[in-house]
């Protein structure tokens, strides 16, 4: 599955953690979970993490606008935050890192692991009891990753995630009518826009091997890197579960 990685149709970034995956180091993530060690702290970052929590939670089981456009709003800001915090250089620099450490295969084969993420999904929600069906991150082939790589060297994330923002709110609207229509026991026929479908799925594309490397022991230095990916990839996903993508 290539994806086009245009700025008009890739468009975007950005649900908990994810704190282990297939790949070196990552128990690392993992373990300063469970002890509480973090190598960062920014009180602005933790409550939008945990606004983006409560937005997946809410989306897991119901299709609320109104939790849409809080997980827009959140992206919004963490995209303001990362510019005044020159977070895209950063993010660059420690990729290449990486890649000059370990190699750009490391980039290439990092993968979700499935029981972990199960887990944490539950944690938001996406359990047997959830209105959404647990989502499964996307296999992605060789070039796909290596789309997502390269724009990651080249951009950073500011911009993806103020994209992804405005992504989320045009589908907001349309949540609203499924959830009145919920609520006077109304099922409604879908009207969707397959332009925004596909977009959302692209975004799922990005933030699928966006997880895998926040959740690696490189970004120590971000707040709650795991929970950032993690919590916005959940509820991407469950916004277009309910737009009917």
């Amino acid at each position: 599955m290539s994806v086009e990685v245009g700025r008009r149709v890739f468009v975007g970034s950005v649900a908990t953690g994810l704190p282990l995956f297939v790949g070196g180091g990552a128990g690392l993530a993992w373990a300063q979970r469970q002890s509480g060690t973090r190598g960062a702290q920014d009180a602005v970052v933790v409550q939008l993490v945990s606004d983006m929590k409560r937005a997946a939670r809410g989306l897991s089981n119901a299709p609320s606008g109104e939790q849409a456009r809080r997980l827009a709003a959140s992206l919004r800001l963490l995209s303001a935050w990362a510019v005044s915090n020159q977070i895209d250089a950063r993010v660059k620099e420690t990729l290449r890192d990486v890649i000059e450490r370990q190699g750009r295969q490391v980039l290439l084969r990092r993968e979700v692991d499935p029981s972990m993420f199960r887990k944490e999904a539950g944690d938001l929600g996406f359990d047997s009891t959830a209105a959404v069906p647990l989502p499964q991150p996307p296999a992605l082939d060789d070039p796909t990753r290596e789309a997502i790589i390269a724009d990651l060297l080249a951009n950073g994330v500011s911009s993806r995630w103020k994209a992804i923002a405005d992504l989320v709110e045009v589908a907001a609207a349309s949540l609203d009518r499924t959830a009145s229509g919920r609520s006077r026991g109304i099922t409604l026929v879908a009207q969707t826009d397959p332009s925004i479908c596909r977009m959302l799925n692209q975004e799922l594309y990005y933030l699928s091997l966006q997880m895998a490397f926040w959740c690696a022991p490189w970004f120590y230095w971000v707040p709650e890197p795991c929970g950032l990916s993690t919590s916005a990839y959940l509820g991407v996903a469950a916004v277009a579960w309910w737009y009917s993508c």
